[in-house]
């Protein structure tokens, strides 16, 4: 997502802003492409002097006046039709015939993966509403079918993030030629993908031209851990393979990728890092990775929800959480008068690009720019989205409001604007992704899911792999190393392992990393009942997905022990639901001199089950084991209980195992463990947390803390 966001941008800002706006390593397009197509006639069209009359010489006059004829009664207008013809004017305006490509935005010659969906299904509703010809889609089709089959890939695996539309080759983010490309993008591919399966199975004469374009493609790099990944070349020239995705979003791009017959089954899981909280009494699902820890907006949009229903159904937990979207946005309109169909769009001034969400950042109905800034001026009632939730709940009286609303958001000669400002006016973008949904709403709408049932036929992985989507794989392919063709042992073994990114220019591969922040620090002053009062920091190294490395050091004044105490950690610790762990620790207190202090290190293992959520509370339960290397191995079972994200209370047992290992004098059978506050481990943040692990009542363990957690 954040990739095509960039895209879209710098295209935009490129498109429309004033020329003294644009900056001077990426000029503005010349004055010619501002208006493709400009005074041409539009194909099919009929020019006004084409019905007049016949000359007069040619018509005798009559013998007498003659009675006016009857007035033929005014044929009934289609405000459908009417309404896909406008927004199939965009497609028709920004096309460009040598490749068969369009602009992303009015005036700007460069395309994405996930736009070129939007035109390949653009394109199929044209057609099946009767815009354009069989021979005009046959044209337009083939030639696109053939841009793609004959286009550079990024090193020479998966579709390069954006292109020239006129040109065909890979570009930058300002348009600029490059040979290198600039990475992959697996949610922009997966639209793509969607659509030319949709392309296989409602015009099956150009069945083998999608083949061709899809046997092209090698899926090694965009699989793993289940999860769906997209590469990055960062400054330095070397490429990052990262996971993409955010609910909604990654669902609805697994989805996609699943239909040719990878399993990818944690990024279709809606429950994984999602909670439901409570808005306008409607319990809503958002993704609860934040962007400060893992570097993107959690935004929760409308589009991957409309368009799954669109091409996928609305069957299942997708069709549940599709009508909460939509009810949810119904009740915003009813208790405040605002039309409501919130979105990502393109705007008509910088920042260019906004996420109208329902939730993000941690609250309702916020505006937000990529990098997460504030953009509520750019809050608006969006134009695809309110065509798709009028076209899926069409018996709703709201739908007829959002309709209504946005029906002056057209230019008729150029297409449908992105939307209105709840500010006042309008957003006068004119983009492919707007005008692709308007055109895939209208032909739902009429035709019902876009895709066709899922294949029957023979069982087992390859089988079901060969005709996903009515699409056969090449015979001819499957046994290309480095593929990863769907139904190949190679591409099981692809999904099942962490990914392994490759930096460019070297064969030594290292996995991606999980948190965002490769150092978080925390700097606290607390009270023990061991140590009495004092103040710390510990710093915790994150060099690769969830290991760490971690260091702390306190001053302990008021101490018996002495005037400082040390701590340190080593191992696997991954944060998520349904994750093992694995770490040496050793908590203190280790004493300057000390060094590492071995006989009071312990080693933890065990396994963090999934999280329980319902509105606004997450119950995550956890089972480990404990080995201290001073004897008293115990096992133990606890669960924490969170409020809002953020407010947590913790408690649980253990259970000393006898005969084994056995610790010192006075090592309890039993013990338990508490703890309760306020955390928020996003940087910048501030903390107030009580603690006690025993092992019993009079150890005196316990340590009320108040910090703030930092992250570099």
């Amino acid at each position: 997502m954040s990739d095509r966001v960039l895209a879209a941008v710098l295209a935009a800002a490129l498109a429309i802003a004033p020329r003294g706006a644009v900056r001077a390593e990426a000029p503005a397009p010349p004055a010619a492409a501002a208006e493709p197509g400009a005074g041409t006639q539009r194909p099919n069209a009929v020019a006004p002097e084409a019905l007049a009359a016949e000359p007069a010489s040619e018509i005798p006059p009559p013998s007498e006046p003659a009675a006016p004829p009857p007035a033929e009664p005014a044929r009934p207008v289609d405000p459908e039709l009417e309404a896909a013809q406008i927004a199939w004017r965009y497609f028709e305006r920004n096309y460009h015939p040598a490749t068969g490509l369009v602009n992303s935005v009015e005036g700007y010659p460069n395309t994405t993966m996930w736009d070129l969906g939007s035109t390949v299904l653009a394109t199929l509703a044209a057609r099946d509403l009767g815009l354009v010809d069989r021979s005009t889609f046959d044209a337009r089709i083939d030639t696109l079918l053939w841009t793609l089959a004959m286009q550079p890939l990024f090193q020479g695996e998966l579709p390069n993030k954006t292109y020239d539309a006129a040109t065909g080759r890979m570009a930058d983010y300002a348009n600029k030629p490059t040979a290198t490309g600039i990475g992959f993008s697996a949610i922009d591919l997966a639209r793509l993908a969607s659509a030319l399966t949709i392309l296989a199975e409602r015009a099956p004469e150009h069945r083998a031209g999608v083949a061709r374009v899809l046997a092209r493609w090698r899926y090694c790099r965009l699989l793993g851990d289940g999860e769906l990944h997209g590469a990055i070349v960062d400054g330095g020239g070397k490429v990052q393979v990262v996971q993409e995705g955010r609910l909604g979003y990654e669902q609805y791009a697994a989805e996609s990728f699943a239909r040719l017959g990878f399993a990818v089954s944690r990024a279709r899981d809606y429950d994984r890092f999602a909670a439901d909280t409570p808005i306008l009494g409607v319990p809503v699902r958002h993704d609860t990775r934040d962007r400060r820890r893992f570097g993107a907006v959690n935004a929760l949009v409308t589009d991957p929800w409309v368009l799954g229903a669109f091409e996928l159904g609305r069957g299942g937990e997708r069709g549940e959480l599709l009508r909460r979207i939509f009810e949810v946005q119904r009740r915003r309109w009813e208790q405040t008068g605002v039309p409501t169909a919130a979105s990502e769009d393109h705007v008509d001034e910088a920042p260019w690009f906004v996420y109208g969400a329902i939730w993000a950042d941690g609250g309702p109905w916020q505006a937000l720019t990529p990098d997460g800034g504030d953009a509520g001026r750019f809050r608006a009632l969006s134009t695809k989205a309110a065509f798709a939730l009028a076209a899926l709940f069409p018996e709703d009286p709201y739908s007829r409001v959002l309709r209504q609303a946005v029906a002056q958001a057209r230019d008729p000669a150029r297409g449908w604007y992105a939307g209105i400002y709840e500010r006042g006016g309008m957003n006068r973008s004119l983009n492919a992704n707007t005008n692709g949904v308007v055109l895939e709403a209208i032909l739902f709408a009429r035709a019902g899911p876009l895709h066709g049932p899922w294949p029957a036929g023979p069982r087992g992985p390859q089988a079901r792999a060969a005709r996903r989507g009515g699409v056969m794989v090449p015979a001819a392919f499957p046994g290309v190393a480095g593929a990863c063709y769907p139904g190949t042992p190679e591409a099981a073994r692809a999904e099942a392992l962490p990914i392994s990114p490759v930096t460019q220019g070297s064969t030594a591969p290292h996995r991606a990393r999980l948190y965002a922040h490769p150092l978080t620090l925390s700097l606290f002053t607390d009270y023990r009942g061991v140590d009495r009062a004092g103040a710390g920091a510990v710093a915790t190294l994150w060099p690769w997905r969830a290991s760490f490395l971690r260091f702390g050091a306190e001053g302990t004044p008021f101490s018996p022990g002495g005037n400082a105490r040390m701590l340190w950690g080593i191992g696997w610790d991954d944060w998520r639901g349904r994750t093992f762990f694995l770490h040496l620790d050793n908590w203190g207190p280790v004493r300057p001199g000390d060094g590492l202090a071995m006989h009071g290190a312990e080693l933890n293992l065990g396994y963090r089950g999934p999280n329980l959520c319902g509105g606004a509370f997450c119950l995550s339960p956890l089972l480990g084991g404990t080995v201290p290397f001073g004897g008293g191995p115990y096992v133990s079972a606890r669960a924490t209980l969170t409020v809002a994200g953020k407010w947590f209370a913790m408690g649980g047992i253990g259970w000393t195992v006898p005969r084994v290992f056995e610790g010192p004098t006075g090592t309890p059978r039993w013990r338990v463990v508490y703890g309760f506050g306020r955390w928020d481990w996003r940087p910048g943040t501030f903390y107030v947390t009580y603690y006690d692990w025993g092992p019993t009542s009079w150890s005196h363990n316990g340590v009320l803390a108040v910090g703030v957690n930092l992250a570099f």
